[in-house]
């Protein structure tokens, strides 16, 4: 296959295919693995970070249209596409030239000052994502279980993960990041397990998350929406469907499970 077939094969699954690993074979064939967009003359968008911000484009149903697809001169493509869907893309035209390296795409830039805007904001927003999800894995798995005090490692990870203007709206009133803290530090104390389920950035700075808490008292699975400020948590709120979510698991004891109750509070 010619790389124009490869490159509008690609793109034609988005808004069709959402399910990122089923597009994978689509996007090595088409990228090389020393890809690299000079998004400013200084900072540049490696292959495995256009993967991420592709990974989010693809599972909010973005719909790409290719506008133009030429070969600008031997071995250089240029193209336009236009990005169409419920993520940072939205309603915005990328216009790029690229070297080609065994038949891939290798190495170039946007080619004119909207495009680049358009990129460096996706890719901050990208690498700022992969962050928050990265530090509230690294917490989550420090609560393994095992009875224990909110240790100097548990409040390192903690101020890695929150901002310090942080607001935790789960339980039917605010609580802010001292308030928080205490609230782990009494899963810490009872050997609570805590798992980062799903993480889904939705736009710039919103994502929506599943997370299961296990001790002895409860089991519970809630879904909440999160925004970033920077690459640190800013808010936490309740989905939509995060009530219908909540369930009875096998010898799971009673559990006060309110409207708004994000992490059930045992009897």
């Amino acid at each position: 296959m010619t790389i124009e077939e490869n490159f509008r094969g690609f793109y034609s699954n988005f808004g069709i295919e959402q399910d990122p690993s089923k597009m994978r074979h689509l996007f090595d064939e088409l990228y090389h693995d020393d890809f690299k967009n000079e998004l400013d003359g200084t900072h540049t968008l490696d292959k495995d970070q256009l993967w991420k911000l592709q990974t989010i484009v693809i599972k909010n149903g973005t719909v790409a249209t290719v506008l133009m697809f030429k070969n600008a001169k031997p071995n250089v493509v240029e193209y336009k596409i236009h990005f169409k869907g419920t993520d940072e893309l939205v309603g915005k035209t990328v216009h790029c030239a690229y070297e080609l390296m065994d038949g891939k795409i290798c190495r170039g830039r946007a080619v004119d000052e909207s495009s680049i805007t358009t990129i460096s904001k996706a890719t901050t927003a990208t690498a700022n994502f992969y962050q928050v999800q990265k530090n509230a894995q690294a917490l989550f798995t420090l609560f393994d279980g095992v009875p224990k005090p909110f240790d100097e490692e548990m409040n390192k990870a903690f101020e890695a993960l929150y901002h310090q203007d942080f607001v935790h709206n789960m339980d039917g009133e605010p609580l802010n990041k001292a308030q928080w803290r205490e609230r782990l530090n009494a899963f810490a104390e009872t050997g609570t397990r805590i798992f980062l389920l799903t993480f889904e950035p939705k736009d710039e700075f919103h994502f929506e998350a599943g997370i299961r808490v296990i001790n002895k008292n409860i089991d519970v699975v809630g879904y909440s929406r999160g925004t970033i400020s920077g690459s640190t948590l800013l808010e936490i709120k309740p989905h939509e469907d995060s009530k219908p979510s909540y369930a009875m698991m096998p010898g799971q004891k009673v559990v006060l499970a309110e409207e708004h109750t994000h992490i059930a509070i045992a009897q």
